[in-house]
């Protein structure tokens, strides 16, 4: 219980002597991070194209079971997606009939595959600095897909579900979260700062740090005046000068 009134007692202090640096480095924080937001982060923007791969069967008896094989497929369909099998395709259609230039890399960068457990339906998702071109990839990575998994597979049953759509917006940086991330970086700065400040300060500011952590005695207390003071009360010293009826009697004397 004493530790924790310590250590109460010991930030509020510490704010109290150095809110301003806790306040200066929250603000500059939080103007890094928006500074590194809309400055510096380039946006990127993601589309997604659904595909479904299924295999038409005649007979009801193997309907279920092929639905089964075609979900476990979906995990060898992004092998194939991710790899050269499918991206040098369209990588090639994109330079030529859109003037998209990526390389090979970029393209396994920005290209991701999601799925629904028990579901035959997938997503091809593009992550690219332009939004338009996000979709344009997307939709020509689903095409190139369909090509190929007819000469490797065998499965001539793909359907592109939803094509991609460019997006309105940009899915990364997330400005908010950015923000508060800023903000709370430098407050926790400051924080820092202000205990260093505090705890490397072997100055003694009051009488009771003598006399209750030290354990000293205390015999008195002497004011102190700074030189500015002194000088000040110094100044408002007036000099006595001689009255009139002192004047007039010291000139009496003279004469006689």
């Amino acid at each position: 219980m004493m530790d924790q009134a310590v250590s109460f007692d010991f930030f509020i202090r510490l704010v109290r002597k150095y809110w301003r640096a806790i306040v200066s480095f929250t603000v500059v924080g939080l103007i890094v991070a928006a500074g590194l937001t809309f400055f510096v982060i380039t946006p990127k923007y993601q589309s997604s194209v659904q595909i479904l791969v299924n295999r038409k069967n005649t007979n009801a008896a193997t309907e279920y079971a092929g639905q089964q094989a075609d979900v476990q497929m979906i995990t060898t369909y992004k092998e194939l997606i991710a790899g050269q099998v499918v991206l040098n395709p369209a990588k090639q259609q994109l330079s030529k009939r859109y003037g998209i230039e990526r390389s090979l890399n970029t393209l396994k960068s920005e290209v991701s595959v999601t799925s629904t457990t028990n579901s035959q339906v997938f997503s091809i998702a593009v992550t690219d600095a332009n939004a338009k071109a996000s979709a344009t990839i997307a939709n020509q990575i689903a095409r190139s897909f369909k090509n190929q998994v007819q000469k490797i597979v065998k499965v001539n049953n793909v359907t592109i579900v939803a094509p991609a759509e460019t997006p309105s917006g940009a899915v990364s940086p997330k400005k908010p979260l950015n923000m508060l991330i800023g903000l709370v970086i430098g407050l926790l700065l400051g924080f820092v700062y202000a205990a260093i400040r505090m705890l490397t300060d072997r100055r003694v500011h009051d009488a009771d740090f003598l006399t209750d952590d030290l354990g000293l005695a205390g015999l008195g207390l002497v004011n102190h005046q700074n030189q500015y003071s002194i000088k000040k009360q110094v100044s408002n010293l007036t000099v006595a000068h001689p009255t009139h009826d002192n004047q007039i009697t010291s000139q009496t004397m003279k004469r006689v």
